[in-house]
């Protein structure tokens, strides 16, 4: 098992839901994680720019007002190419296949509500999985 795996990784969580962005936050903190959170896309990219520490993991709603979870997502991979993403949502699956489009596959999802045990579960396993750099795309 990676170190990473154990609780010792930094997270961004980021959600405009206070109810689920401090259940995550105050699991993963249980978890041994250190964890940032934010409320905005614009307050997650300030994370990723003053944190001096590498952040290895952003938990994404993916819908929010103002910046959304794909358009963070977008602007992270620019910033920090390293960092794993998860996207999360209270949307059906199909519904946030429609909004994330073709990137759908590269990002793991989770389906709220979930379970503490749950949250924590994924993040180690994507924690444990290498980091995959996502080639830039071409301007369209």
């Amino acid at each position: 098992m990676s170190k990473r795996a154990t609780g010792v990784a930094t997270i961004v969580v980021v959600d405009d839901e206070p109810i689920a962005l401090e259940f995550c936050r105050s699991t993963l903190v249980r978890a041994g994680y250190n964890v940032l959170t934010a409320s905005t896309g614009k307050q997650a990219l300030s994370h990723f720019e003053s944190y001096r520490s590498p952040i290895e993991l952003a938990l994404i709603d993916v819908v929010m007002p103002g910046m959304n979870g794909v358009e963070l997502v977008k602007s992270l991979e620019k910033v920090n190419p390293g960092t794993r993403i998860v996207l999360m949502s209270g949307y059906s699956p199909a519904e946030v296949k429609r909004i994330v489009a073709d990137d759908a596959s590269s990002y793991r999802s989770m389906w709220k509500p979930f379970e503490a045990a749950t949250l924590v579960q994924t993040v180690k396993n994507v924690l444990d999985t290498p980091v995959k750099m996502r080639a830039a795309r071409a301007p369209e």
